[in-house]
């Protein structure tokens, strides 16, 4: 699934100080917006022309930057020692995560696949590795198969995706068209590119806590962007890993496989556990988020069911705008 930059009518961007984000993404919850729906003047809804204008986003000039052999992507050392993944050369502006322990790595979600992913984990840690699926959308579990231990959520439908994989014609588009800013490495073969199944070598449950050796990382089951959606808390270092069901731009609340009311209740319990985490590190765009805009997005929520907000639509899907992340959604979800 595709997950675009902020529309330009959204205030994350590239014109946009790092102290303002930072403002907004502290500030109180939104209140109601005028509806100004427009119908087919904005038909370009999940993927914004031109998408790559507003990069690059403010945080990572706040963030260490390594140097790698890997030019695909961008890494990012983040405050409590984590390394963020970043591929900002294709549509989904995909993140995975490296996150070391004392005796072992946890690679959260493995990206589209298009660059040496392993290659580059192999030269930032001497750890053994293994992989955490947040989920099993083809953008973070594109470079699962190469790995020797891949996870994901015990759910038939999470392990059902990632033992099919996902074929080429399907993948083609995401690497077509405006879906790159920058060809692929030179290694990478466009005609043939596909994800292959990948089985699992263990699932795993809410409330199931991964020893990294000094560090853990513990699962919160937050379905609803997809069935085995989860977080992953790391309590001593108060981050939440929170995969898609939260990142600073459209949550994707409208595609097939997503189920509305659960994806509200988990919103909800991310707020009932923001006590525990300072800060977010998501899947996508951005990998270094303030706690408090899970507040915003709960009451976004409740702002669109109740009728109100600010969006755009086309006849397959509305376009809600908040401050700092909009909501995709179909207005049958909502009964309109």
């Amino acid at each position: 699934m595709n997950r675009s930059a902020l529309h330009s009518k959204s205030v994350i961007g590239g014109i946009f100080p790092l102290v303002v984000f930072a403002a907004l993404l502290s500030g109180p919850g939104c209140g109601p917006r005028e509806n100004t729906a427009s119908g087919d003047q904005t038909p370009n809804l999940v993927q914004p022309d031109k998408w790559w204008e507003i990069l690059p986003r403010p945080i990572y000039a706040s963030l260490e930057k390594i140097e790698t052999a890997f030019p695909w992507f961008e890494v990012y050392r983040l405050p409590e020692g984590s390394y963020a993944v970043y591929e900002p050369f294709q549509f989904e502006e995909a993140m995975s995560y490296l996150v070391p322990g004392e005796e072992r790595a946890a690679l959260i979600d493995t990206g589209t696949g298009i660059g040496d992913l392993r290659g580059l984990v192999e030269e930032l840690t001497d750890l053994p590795v293994f992989v955490i699926n947040t989920h099993t959308h083809w953008d973070h579990i594109g470079a699962d198969s190469r790995f020797d231990d891949v996870r994901c959520f015990d759910h038939p439908e999470c392990i059902a995706k990632l033992t099919r994989g996902v074929g080429r014609e399907k993948l083609k588009p995401s690497i077509t068209g405006d879906s790159l800013r920058k060809p692929p490495p030179a290694d990478f073969d466009a005609d043939d590119w596909s994800i292959p199944p990948v089985e699992p070598t263990a699932v795993f449950h809410d409330g199931d806590i991964f020893d990294l050796g000094g560090r853990s990382l513990e699962v919160i089951h937050t379905p609803g962007h997809s069935p085995g959606s989860v977080c992953l808390l790391d309590r001593k270092n108060r981050v939440l890993f929170s995969g898609d069901t939260f990142f600073p731009g459209p949550l994707y609340a409208h595609a097939e496989d997503v189920y509305l009311d659960l994806y509200i209740t988990s919103i909800d319990k991310m707020c009932a556990i923001r006590k525990d985490y300072d800060f977010l590190c998501a899947g996508h765009n951005d990998p270094w988020v303030k706690s408090e805009v899970i507040d915003r997005v709960a009451a976004a929520f409740q702002t669109i069911l109740s009728g109100q907000g600010r969006f755009d639509e086309t006849a397959e899907v509305r376009r809600y705008y908040f401050d700092g992340f909009d909501i995709l959604i179909r207005p049958d979800q909502i009964g309109r």
